[in-house]
């Protein structure tokens, strides 16, 4: 079964992508500028899509697609 997303959480630098299996995976914050500025509550305020391939927060009209995402990530070129 492959990885998909199943929750979000942050500290004050990262957002930390959970995944269905293995390790959150981080992203820097400032990344996401809107997400950066937002309150704690509007960041805790996420939906997930169906499929998995969308977290959307809808406070704040910021989304993001997972599969993009990850492609960004250096550990998983090549996999």
């Amino acid at each position: 079964m492959e990885r998909t997303a199943v929750g979000v959480h942050f500290d004050s630098v990262h957002l930390f992508l959970d995944m269905s299996e293995g390790p959150a995976v981080q992203f820097p914050l400032d990344w996401f500028p809107v997400l950066q500025a937002a309150t704690a509550p509007e960041r805790e305020h996420f939906a997930i899509s169906l499929d998995h391939e969308q977290i959307f927060w809808p406070e704040i009209d910021m989304d993001v697609n997972v599969p993009a995402l990850l492609s960004y990530r250096p550990e998983n070129m090549g996999r």
